[in-house]
């Protein structure tokens, strides 16, 4: 015999992120547990998730979050795109199951009138989430991607002999601004930045680029949300830059799209090149980012 359908009343985003602000730190606190209890997590991998799940709380908990109401999903997408470098298969998988269960353990707890709803609500995120990440790293018929890959690591090779060619015959660090403005032509991007990166106090400045005056006044702290992303030591791509970078600087540089490169040394992130198109949107796979 079939069973009944429990119907539901479907909640809005605003309803959803009030009961994540409301509900904040019980949330974190099972997020821990469950993340060391879970027996299939390797230890190496537990901080790369650990990131990854905290990342994703404090976005579903930023002030301006709730403004974004029916473009939630773009929003969501920018926040995947920008983790996408510490993600594979397994880190993904295991990230949607603990922040879930930490979700399910929370509602059960609270005996909350809107159980379902806030947990098909999650679902419908997690749903955007999969097709979204498998949009972006999903495989490709082999022939054409054994196409694509020959072609992608000849464009490979003939950039890095290009850039071994200008390097040879700079000298030194005070060829940085030189080599900046070829690696824009390079790599076709119309503005490339350095941001110097000081990380016993925390603080970046911008350093090296095209209106050096409006570069070099750029100047601040690397605040908790950033230092997730930025410290990665893998370069990332954002799409939509609003979550991560203060309106001000947008304005200032007119920033669309942009990609942040670490420049590191001993496992020490030391400042960042930037590659943008001065204002304009622009996608970035990950074959491309590689």
């Amino acid at each position: 015999m079939a069973q009944p359908f429990h119907a539901y009343e479907e909640i809005t985003l605003q309803q959803f992120i009030l009961f994540i602000k409301s509900h904040n730190k019980q949330i974190e606190e099972n997020i821990n547990i469950h993340l060391n209890l879970e027996p299939f997590i390797l230890e190496p991998e537990r901080k790369m998730i650990q990131t990854l799940l905290e990342s994703f709380l404090r976005f579903l908990s930023a002030p301006n979050i709730d403004d974004i109401k029916d473009r939630y999903e773009e929003h969501m997408d920018t926040w995947l795109q920008s983790h996408l470098p510490l993600l594979n298969d397994n880190h993904f998988s295991m990230f949607r199951l603990i922040f879930e269960k930490s979700i399910v353990t929370s509602v059960v707890n609270l005996k909350h009138a809107q159980t379902l709803s806030i947990l098909m609500f999650l679902l419908s995120i997690f749903s955007h989430l999969i097709h979204s990440y498998n949009k972006w790293t999903g495989d490709e018929p082999e022939q054409h991607y054994k196409t694509k890959q020959e072609h992608a690591e000849l464009k490979r090779l003939q950039l890095l002999n290009q850039l071994d060619e200008l390097l040879i015959i700079s000298a030194g660090f005070k060829d940085f601004a030189f080599i900046l403005k070829k690696c824009e032509e390079f790599f076709n991007y119309k503005r490339c930045v350095f941001y110097a990166y000081i990380p016993w106090s925390n603080q970046f400045h911008g350093t090296i680029g095209s209106e050096l005056p409006k570069v070099q006044s750029l100047r601040g702290h690397v605040s908790s949300k950033q230092s997730m992303v930025f410290n990665s030591k893998k370069p990332v791509f954002i799409k939509n830059p609003h979550i991560y970078i203060k309106e001000e600087h947008i304005q200032l540089f007119n920033l669309s799209s942009v990609i942040f490169v670490p420049i590191v040394h001993d496992q020490q992130v030391f400042g960042w090149l930037t590659f943008d198109q001065l204002g304009e949107e622009f996608d970035y796979s990950m074959d491309e980012m590689t």
